[in-house]
């Protein structure tokens, strides 16, 4: 199993956090080379479908992926249910002093698919792009623009 876990402190609230972070189709405003799609029938909440396309080109991958944790503003789990990606990512916003909040992103991912990945590119490569992602968040979430 591969653990990846990445955090930033962000200045607004917990609740501000929350709503950029689970606004899926807004992922890839944050996370480079990714683009969301939401299931119409289920689009916020327990039992959403989501479907992520990473990466550029042929070297790009479908990240679909069901909510199985939902707990507003302060987590929310999802399980990987693709042919890459298998595993769980958590999203936790924790309420800081001065209305702020921390985002912290854990991916716990059990694929072959992913092992190859991450070995080829590497696990450095891979944290560095989660943090660009953490840095772009901040900013997004701290403009308070919707």
């Amino acid at each position: 199993m591969r653990r990846l876990e990445v955090s930033v402190e962000i200045d607004a609230s917990a609740q501000r956090t929350w709503d950029v972070v689970t606004d899926w189709e807004r992922q890839g405003e944050w996370m480079p080379m990714t683009q969301v799609v939401v299931s119409a029938d289920d689009p916020v909440g327990l039992g959403a479908k989501i479907s992520a396309r990473s990466g550029v080109g042929p070297a790009s991958f479908v990240d679909p992926m069901v909510v199985d944790v939902w707990e507003p503003p302060y987590r929310c789990e999802v399980v990987h249910l693709g042919k890459v990606v298998t595993g769980r990512g958590v999203f936790v916003v924790e309420e800081l002093p001065e209305d702020r909040s921390r985002f912290i992103w854990r991916e716990e991912l059990d694929s072959t698919g992913v092992r190859k990945l991450v070995d080829a590119v590497g696990l450095p490569a891979s944290r560095a792009l989660l943090n660009v992602a953490m840095k772009r968040l901040a900013r997004l979430v701290a403009d308070g623009s919707t």
